[in-house]
């Protein structure tokens, strides 16, 4: 049997529940389709998530390691393509820590592409009617350091590694005051574990499909 190990992270700001660190815990212990699947709930914290998943990925040594995070604005669940060498925080993490211009990994490659086959994903996704495209940019914060980190654990295994961005539950749209992008978390968990049993299972290399931006 395979494994999978998905992130998420955990309460941050004004948010006491975040949909991706209910999702890791949901998704913890499910197996289907050959894949066994654990999941981890991170800090919102830059210090921590380097030794947290260099110790999971040591312990398990799985075959995919997805990180999953949230981004507000966006209204579909995104597969994103590359992680770049930077953390420019436009807000401190949990520790009030807030870095500028500052590399992730010392001497490491200025990016690295996700290697999970993120056409096949992005074209199960829309066969399952699941709002989706693929993302050229993960940002700079927290979601980018730990999608870099997984990609640079993987550059020396043989494990793939990559990033899935989800937008706010509609819970929390439901209880903002102004209107919010969304998706039900129940539709957000089926995209995730979609995404680590495709990422387990495909052979070969990833779908020829448009998946591109103009700008």
């Amino acid at each position: 049997m395979k494994t999978a190990i998905v992130t998420g992270f955990g309460p941050y700001l004004e948010e006491a529940e975040n949909p991706s660190g209910a999702i890791a815990q949901a998704i913890h212990g499910t197996e289907k389709d050959g894949v066994r699947i654990h999941g981890l709930v991170l800090p919102v914290s830059a210090g921590a998530v380097r030794a947290l998943l260099e110790e999971e990925v040591r312990r398990l040594r799985p075959d995919v390691l997805i990180v999953t995070g949230v981004t507000r604005g966006r209204a579909a669940v995104a597969a994103e393509r590359v992680a770049i060498n930077v953390m420019d925080f436009p807000i401190p993490d949990v520790d009030g820590r807030a870095f500028i211009d500052e590399a992730i990994v010392d001497g490491g490659p200025a990016a690295y592409f996700s290697t999970l086959p993120i056409k096949a994903i992005a074209k199960a996704w829309r066969d399952r009617d699941i709002p989706a495209y693929v993302s050229n940019t993960a940002g700079t914060y927290l979601c980018n350091q730990t999608f870099y980190l997984a990609c640079h654990l993987a550059s020396s295994r043989p494990m793939r590694a990559g990033l899935v961005h989800i937008p706010l539950s509609s819970a929390h749209a439901a209880a903002s005051p102004t209107p919010v992008p969304s998706l039900a978390l129940e539709t957000m968990y089926e995209a995730v574990l979609t995404a680590a049993l495709i990422s387990a299972n495909h052979e070969g290399a990833d779908l020829k499909l448009e998946g591109g931006l103009t700008c």
